[in-house]
């Protein structure tokens, strides 16, 4: 059971985690999609335009930034997830980049990319991981 609160104020422009255990933190600016850890020490911060972006964007684009507690550890870009832009789906102004994104049970961020490739992330560092299913 999740007992935390995560403010993303685009007033101040900072998002305060605050874990049920104390010790809230803060990273910077505002943030419409971020998913929080059960334990309330990683943050995962969504891209700001979800799962559209524009159709001259670069591999180079962040998408994915992964925090524990204040500390930036990983940045994921579009490139980490694909070799070409021809991979991204066209919509009628934009690209999609991703069907779905949620956080599992294992703390894993996981990724449906448009492409039909299944990724998984660990919340923590960032880093690409096999995917643990939750029902097991």
């Amino acid at each position: 059971t999740r007992n935390l609160c995560a403010l993303s104020d685009p007033a101040s422009n900072t998002t305060v985690v605050s874990p049920a255990k104390g010790g809230s933190w803060t990273i910077p600016g505002w943030h419409r999609l971020l998913f929080v850890s059960d334990d309330g020490e990683s943050v995962v911060v969504v891209y700001k335009g979800l799962n559209l972006v524009p159709v001259n964007v670069t591999l180079k684009e962040p998408v994915f930034l992964f925090y524990n507690r204040a500390s930036l550890m990983r940045t994921v870009t579009l490139g980490d997830l694909y070799q070409s832009t021809s991979e991204l789906r066209r919509t009628v102004s934009h690209y999609a980049w991703f069907d779905s994104v949620d956080l599992n049970k294992s703390n894993q961020l996981v990724v449906q990319l448009v492409n039909g490739k299944k990724v998984a992330f660990g919340a923590r560092s960032g880093l690409a991981q096999p995917l643990i299913p939750d029902n097991t």
